[in-house]
């Protein structure tokens, strides 16, 4: 719990400049928590390429906003063992970055 709030935290007081580094963090932290060092080696490279495509997102403090909404309800629902609330927010949130990267990519 405390390695998930810390990194939920760094993505919160993260300077522009850090943003994505510390969102990769996040995501990956609860990657590897999840238990399979195979889900969380697949995520670290999917995320490798993600992150190319994430840079063409302008960091836009609204979105950011949003993003940290999540992240925390994430990180909640998480901790408190709620899984189909859990992967209702991941969706969600995926959604959205699907969304602003085809906004952005056309």
């Amino acid at each position: 719990a405390a390695r998930l709030r810390e990194a939920l935290a760094g993505t919160r007081d993260a300077p522009l400049a850090q943003y994505r580094r510390l969102d990769t963090m996040l995501h990956l932290t609860l990657a590897e928590l999840c238990g399979s060092p195979a889900l969380a080696a697949q995520y670290a490279a999917v995320r490798a390429t993600l992150n190319d495509l994430l840079d063409c997102i302008p960091l836009l403090v609204r979105n950011l906003e949003h993003s940290q909404r999540q992240h925390a309800a994430l990180v909640e629902a998480v901790l408190d063992g709620d899984a189909d609330g859990a992967r209702e927010i991941a969706r969600e949130h995926c959604a959205g970055t699907a969304a602003l990267l085809r906004g952005f990519l056309t």
